[in-house]
């Protein structure tokens, strides 16, 4: 999978020695860059190292022998390879732009071998998750060094609008000179000044260490530095107690433990800190990573240096997983939903599934499913042909005929068009998606020795008998009929070019009547149809349209927040607006999507300078900015 040492890209100008680490979405070695040094009495070749990453989305790629091009198994798979890639590379182009003294610099993006290259400048040191496999436990007083620059680097990228989303102890790396240099924004999202998605690559799922947020696509459309917040909170967990956090979307049924539990010299008021960066709620964790880092007895910088060095084994980077960011969660499948490999109260070294025994055991599940499907349509096949036999015109209940009621099931297992709006609420409780299509086809009573038009409806279980069909039209199972007395052969019967313009049309009927309630406000509904469209057939046209209905439902959200509040324009407030609660009467600040920054709890709001004085209601004042940060609390006189 990985290229081999000493192999050239950009016609020779990059070479790499060593592969260093592989993930679920990239490869990264190391390498060297050769340049030439001018100066002022000649030239002289040099070599200077980088680090090489190299976009290989491991689900979906292969390296084609010979030529090292990377290629997709599938249509739908290059779809998204090409999709994410270039986002990828937009993203990077960006970051090559932000520069800070603790983040990796970006030096080149480039395109070669059917996917992406980010260059990258080489840090000489050991990431932090190497430091807690040698080491062991981080003493409290050298962490809080290291989280306060962690802390500026990304209050930098935020004030960018941009958000890291991968925050983790194998992402920080510690130089010889013991600073933190932060790396691997190729997961990363930026927002334009409306708050909007403008990148992104795909869902990246850290376990342990991803917000709750981070487990839909709609919950990182709009700019928050919370999910770093949290990460930066679960990192400072596992590097203090050697333990990986409970996974946040498992701890509505799974207990926590502080992190005091495991390491008693933590002091409470950093595991304080802790907790609220990890609340599961976002409105209930810090807001900025400056409210953050303020909450910290960060100690006095002590100058020294770092011994440790990474080894030269390669990193397989199992803790995390790429979702495509158009699926959702679907309980009990393994492609959607990321599980705990082990205990979270493990050591981080025995908390690491081996992945060839996931892949043994997802084979061994997909033999089981043929299994049982096999067993099914023999059962199925046995009562078909007694009906053939007894000349029976009745129906024959199958086994597990009425769990889905009326609803019909064609051969793929997709529920007809006239299921869909009840499969919708199904799937917003259980998390699993059904698919919809139409029943196809019924032959003429005219049967002939040519092969009938097959019907997909496998629930028409029973043949007519032709002995007693008399110009009634013959509904035929997924098998073809027999015309032959002599014939013992049933043929397998494909699609035919009928079949393929039927579901298209039925494609197209669900776009035409997505369009009609998109026209009538009616996103809820048009939203049903655009999934069935895309059961039927993956298109960008339904994925943008999903994407538009998200929009303007977010739009009537925004709307209905505002019209809780009497806003208060005049009053210049930095991005926010003063604004009173029309329930509670109190006064606040909101933003322009109505969520709360300052909460209502205030009788007045006074100026103070460039700021703002809220009167509390025990007569004190609250000094906020513009950017809804408190100041100066609790204070008796304002300017």
């Amino acid at each position: 999978m990985n290229l081999p040492d000493g192999y050239f890209l950009q016609n020779r100008k990059y070479q790499l020695t060593r592969t260093v680490g592989q993930g679920g979405f990239g490869i990264t070695y190391l390498g060297v860059w050769n340049t030439v040094v001018k100066g002022e009495l000649g030239a002289m070749k040099t070599n200077v190292p980088v680090c090489i990453k190299e976009y290989f989305f491991k689900d979906y790629c292969y390296r084609e022998r010979g030529s090292y091009a990377v290629k997709v198994h599938s249509v739908t798979g290059e779809r998204l390879f090409d999709k994410f890639k270039e986002k990828l590379i937009k993203e990077a182009n960006i970051l090559s732009e932000v520069h800070h003294p603790h983040i990796v610099n970006v030096l080149e993006v480039f395109e070669e071998n059917n996917t992406a290259y980010i260059i990258m400048e080489y840090i000489m040191g050991c990431s932090l998750k190497y430091m807690l496999d040698k080491e062991g436990v981080l003493s409290e007083n050298k962490l809080l060094r290291y989280v306060h620059q962690i802390g500026n680097a990304l209050d930098f990228v935020h004030d960018k609008n941009i958000v890291h989303l991968d925050i983790k102890p194998s992402n920080i790396l510690i130089d010889k000179d013991n600073n933190v240099r932060l790396i691997d924004f190729g997961v990363s999202k930026r927002y334009d000044i409306e708050e909007r998605v403008t990148s992104t690559t795909t869902l990246t799922l850290s376990k342990g260490f991803a917000s709750i947020e981070q487990y839909d696509d709609e919950g990182t459309q709009t700019f928050s530095p919370c999910p770093d917040i949290y990460s930066l909170g679960a990192t400072m967990y596992n590097l203090l107690t050697g333990v990986i956090p409970v996974e946040s979307i498992l701890r509505a049924t799974k207990r926590m433990l502080p992190p005091s539990s495991y390491n008693v010299n933590i002091t409470k008021k950093t595991e304080k800190a802790i907790l609220k960066a990890m609340e599961v709620k976002p409105e209930d964790r810090y807001q900025v990573m400056k409210e953050m880092l303020a909450s910290l007895d960060i100690p006095p910088y002590e100058f020294s240096e770092n011994n440790l060095v990474e080894t030269k084994q390669i990193v397989e980077d199992d803790l995390t997983e790429a979702i495509d960011a158009c699926s959702s969660l679907r309980s009990g499948d393994d492609d959607g939903t990321i599980m705990l490999p082990g205990s979270a109260n493990e050591k981080q070294s025995g908390n690491i599934s081996n992945p060839k025994k996931r892949i043994w055991k997802r084979l061994l599940l997909a033999a089981a499913i043929l299994c049982f499907a096999f067993l099914g349509y023999a059962v199925y096949n046995y009562f078909t042909d007694i009906s053939v036999s007894q000349g029976l015109t009745s129906e024959i209940d199958m086994p597990g005929e009425n769990i889905f009621g009326s609803d019909t099931l064609d051969v793929k297992g997709s529920f007809s068009g006239d299921s869909v709006q009840s499969m919708f609420q199904d799937t917003e409780n259980t998390g699993q998606q059904q698919t919809s299509s139409e029943q196809q086809g019924q032959s003429s009573a005219n049967n002939d020795t040519s092969t009938p038009e097959v019907n997909l409806d496998p629930n028409q279980t029973s043949r007519p008998n032709p002995k007693t069909n008399s110009g009634r039209d013959m509904a035929f199972d997924v098998r073809p009929e027999v015309t032959s007395p002599q014939s013992t052969e049933n043929p397998a019967v494909g699609p035919t070019p009928a079949d393929v313009a039927k579901m298209e049309k039925k494609y197209r009927d669900f776009i035409a009547s997505a369009k009609t309630k998109m026209e009538n406000k009616n996103y809820k509904e048009a939203y049903v149809d655009l999934m069935a469209a895309l059961n039927i057939k993956t298109d960008e046209e339904a994925i943008d349209m999903i994407r538009q209905c998200k929009e303007e439902e977010e739009k009537i959200k925004i709307e209905e927040r505002l019209s809780k509040y009497q806003i208060f324009n005049t009053i210049d407030f930095g991005d926010l607006k003063i604004a009173r609660n029309l329930e509670t009467r109190l006064l606040g600040a909101i933003n322009e999507k109505g969520e709360e920054r300052i909460t209502c709890k205030y009788v007045d709001v006074n100026q103070s300078g460039d700021d703002r004085a809220f009167m509390r209601q025990d007569g004190l004042y609250d000094i906020y900015n513009g950017k809804g940060e408190c100041t100066a609390p609790a204070v008796e006189r304002y300017d």
